[in-house]
C-alpha cells in the first residue's frame, strides 16, 4: 500500500488559495462586526466614541487569535 503524495493528512491543514482568502474574510468581518455593535451601542448609550473603539480593539484582538489559531492549525 502506497500513500498518495497529492492527499493531506487529517490533521495536516488547508493551505488553498480559498482557505487563505476565507482566513481574510474571518479577519475583515470580525473587525466590522465588533465595530458595528460598537457603533450602535454608542448611538444607544449616547457615548460617542467609547463603545465604538473598545469594539474595534476588541474585534482586532479576536481576528489576530483567530488568525494565529489557523496558523498553528497549518503547521
Amino acid at each position: 500500500m502506497t500513500i498518495d503524495p497529492k492527499k493531506q493528512s487529517p490533521n495536516q491543514g488547508d493551505k488553498s488559495p480559498m482557505a487563505m482568502a476565507g482566513a481574510g474574510f474571518e479577519f475583515v468581518s470580525s473587525i466590522t462586526l465588533f465595530v458595528l455593535v460598537g457603533y450602535y451601542l454608542d448611538d444607544y448609550l449616547k457615548s460617542e466614541p467609547l463603545w465604538l473603539l473598545v469594539g474595534f480593539f476588541l474585534g482586532f484582538v479576536f481576528a489576530f487569535y483567530s488568525l494565529i489559531k489557523r496558523a498553528k492549525e497549518n503547521e
